[in-house]
């Protein structure tokens, strides 16, 4: 009785180990590590972005009418204080948004870079060498699975951001988190795809998905190890159970 006890213990403490190459990030075998990351990066406009459109030129006036802003009231001041807002650009479901003069622009799959190539060649008509800056103020991405703080992340501080970025937002991983397999959802062109990042490997920053996109879903699935334990939960407690009385049973018995 004590051989299969010591044997059971032994199996259920060797199933929920979690080894070194399991757990640490960018592994190699000396350091220091170089990565070629000379590719560049730029978040594509989709449907349900807003944009902030300002244009400037060598004419302020002319540009103005570009600039549209918006009138907000202060309802919880004794004054009426009215507050200048620059107005900002919805892409709608079909991936237009719509501007002064120029009427209706297709913007969905576009980089930043190439709608602001195609808006200066549009207002060109009106002012002398317009120069436009373009932002996309409701940038998101989610994690979610075995980490610290899941959830929505805004990134309202900027629009490039890294996967280990997002990581250590959500509060990095948990000792249970798979990192040899990290999946991350994404939606191309109405398609979407889950693939997967090593990152205890160094090359996983030459990965398309090193930089995330705007709404994509990184999931951090659990380890070997957290399903095993789970799944011999029951089974652990059980034998805890049994283990107790039959020593309870013992120990009366040679009373």
């Amino acid at each position: 009785m004590k051989n299969i006890f010591l044997f059971l213990a032994i199996t259920i403490l060797f199933q929920s180990c979690i080894t070194k190459r399991d757990t640490l990030y960018l592994q190699a075998d000396k350091y220091p590590i170089s990565v070629n990351t000379t590719f560049p990066f730029e978040p594509i406009i989709k449907s349900d972005n807003i944009l902030s459109i300002t244009v400037s030129g060598e004419n302020p006036e002319a540009a103005s009418i570009f600039n549209l802003v918006a009138i907000n009231k202060n309802i919880n001041s004794d004054k009426s204080v009215n507050t200048p807002t620059n107005v900002t650009y919805l892409v709608d479901n079909s991936g237009y948004i719509e501007m002064p003069l120029l009427g209706k622009i297709y913007v969905e799959g576009l980089k930043k870079s190439q709608l602001e190539d195609l808006l200066k060649e549009k207002i060109s008509k009106y002012i002398a060498n317009p120069v436009l800056f373009v932002r996309i103020l409701n940038y998101r991405l989610y994690v979610m699975g075995e980490v610290n703080r899941g959830g929505e992340q805004k990134l309202d501080s900027g629009e490039r951001t890294t996967i280990l970025e997002a990581l250590s937002r959500a509060g990095d991983l948990t000792i249970n988190g798979n990192r040899k397999k990290i999946k991350i959802i994404r939606e191309i062109d109405g398609v979407t795809t889950v693939n997967t990042v090593d990152i205890t490997k160094p090359d996983f920053i030459k990965s398309d998905y090193y930089y995330l996109q705007q709404n994509d879903v990184v999931y951090v699935e659990p380890n070997n190890s957290k399903i095993t334990t789970s799944s011999i939960s029951p089974f652990a407690t059980a034998f805890s159970i049994i283990a107790t009385g039959l020593s309870i049973y013992l120990l009366s018995t040679r009373l």
